[in-house]
């Protein structure tokens, strides 16, 4: 099957490989989700001089309104119109008639210009002014079956609510429907775009965030693990921490290729833990990349320089990467994308994720996407043999007993690595645990975790009341 580039950063990936060539789409969606950015940018994109677009508006927005909002994108090209991309207003037509009569003056001018795009802007208008859904589906037929005759790939725009579009005779005579989604969910409004049909093609299904920004729309895959196991061989390799008598409670370090989650109370270590890992790598030439949405990298380099870490070196050498994001309003699929340039830039062995906690509320708008989300996450890092650390807040400080919460996060990483405060008599202290490491051998003990800037984290004495463990699933 051939197919047209929509140019749409990542939309030809959901669509395997782009709109087929000579199709009819319906691009659906409630008012102000995208529509119109979305059909004027795949047009300005193809067309050109001996491949025209012909971009037909009716009542829904006047034409003049629509070429000055487009003008505001960069892939608008003022040199294009009215050469490669034509304009018309059908508004006076549809006004003066009904349905029938608009989609046979859109036929005429199709037949007269022979573009090579042809978008109809609202059809929605057109569906409305319809004497009947059967004189609409008659009329619509009509207007497939020329386009047939043609090499046009059509765009048929339209406000829809939500599913509204199913019950359409439009829906079953187009070749594919590309659905728009503009969700408020607390202070932001969540963007979507779903393939709900695609006649002929596969596509990716599901729900794919986007953003609209000067450039148009791109578009942010929803990140899944693939549908076929990537084959590959686990690793006996053990990666040491680097942090004092850590490596001899995990009987060597960390096996190459796991992801170990840190789960502690409120400035208990995890980062510091995490951020030595990471560091420890990299003074041994082993690159990699910290991911973090509470610190910012000045304050990282300035806790990694109370250890006696230059950041600032190590990054220009190319073994580190930090990566800061900030967690409000969190698209965890925009998020995503980011997170594989940072790794891929520094071709990271090692990677933190500080916290994993935030990426939760990034994923607020679906209950289970979250779990998903993390588990393609983890399985990602395997398939690149990829050491990764992820650290997790748990609630009750000082408590004996130790929650783990998270949508059963904690069942998906390899191992788990456990801290708490413990008040011993006037003082209160640090104390560690390894809770599990998945295929392999560890010490059971509790022992004192001592933090001090002249001698970083280190392992201490066996201590006890730190723990009382059960295991809460939300």
């Amino acid at each position: 099957m051939e197919r047209i580039s929509t140019y749409v950063p990542n939309l030809d990936d959901i669509l395997n490989g782009g709109l087929p060539q000579h199709s009819m789409i319906l691009i659906a969606g409630v008012p102000g989700s995208g529509k119109t950015v979305l059909a004027s940018q795949i047009a300005y994109s193809n067309a050109t001089p001996d491949r025209k677009a012909l971009i037909l508006t009716t009542v829904s927005e006047p034409m003049s309104r629509i070429i000055q909002f487009t003008q505001e994108f960069t892939f608008f090209s003022l040199e294009k119109v009215n050469q490669a991309v034509i304009y018309e207003d059908l508004g006076p037509v549809v006004l003066e008639g009904n349905g029938e009569h608009a989609l046979a003056h859109v036929i005429e001018r199709v037949m007269e210009v022979q573009p090579s795009l042809l978008v109809i802007d609202s059809f929605k208008a057109i569906h409305d002014m319809a004497d009947s859904p059967a004189a609409l589906r008659r009329t619509l037929y009509r207007l497939a079956a020329s386009l047939a005759t043609l090499p046009c790939t059509a765009l048929l725009v339209g406000e829809y609510e939500a599913d509204e579009f199913l019950s359409e005779p439009e829906a079953s005579i187009v070749d594919g429907i590309i659905e728009l989604i503009n969700q408020p969910i607390g202070l932001r409004d969540y963007r979507s775009l779903r393939v709900r049909k695609l006649r002929g093609s596969g596509y990716r299904s599901g729900e794919h965030s986007f953003r609209i920004s000067r450039e148009g729309i791109v578009i942010f895959p929803r990140f899944v693990t693939p549908s076929t196991p990537v084959r590959y061989t686990v690793s006996q390799e053990r990666v040491p921490t680097g942090i004092p008598g850590l490596d001899e409670l995990l009987h060597g370090g960390l096996l190459r290729g796991t992801t170990t989650l840190i789960a502690g109370d409120p400035g208990v270590g995890k980062t510091v833990t995490a951020l030595h890992f990471l560091l420890n790598g990299a003074r041994v030439n082993e690159p990699g990349a910290y991911i973090s949405f509470q610190e910012d990298p000045n304050q990282l380099a300035q806790i990694a320089r109370n250890f006696g870490f230059d950041i600032e070196s190590l990054q220009a050498q190319g073994t580190v990467n930090m990566f800061y994001t900030s967690p409000v309003e969190l698209d965890i699929d925009e998020h995503w994308l980011r997170i594989v340039d940072a790794v891929e830039r520094v071709k990271a062995r090692r990677v933190v994720i500080d916290s994993i906690g935030d990426l939760e509320a990034g994923a607020r708008r679906d209950p289970d996407r979250y779990f998903n989300y993390v588990y393609s996450l983890v399985q990602w890092f395997k398939n690149q043999g990829v050491t990764a650390m992820l650290t997790a807040e748990i609630g009750q400080m000082f408590g004996t007993d130790l929650v783990l919460t998270g949508r059963g996060i904690s069942h998906i990483a390899d191992n788990l690595i456990a801290l708490r405060y413990v008040p011993i008599g006037r003082e209160v202290r640090r104390a560690i645990t390894v809770l599990s490491t998945r295929g392999s051998a560890h010490s059971n003990e509790v022992r004192e975790y001592r933090i001090s800037e002249k001698w970083g984290p280190q392992i201490g004495d066996p201590i006890s009341g730190a723990f009382s463990l059960f295991e809460r699933q939300s």
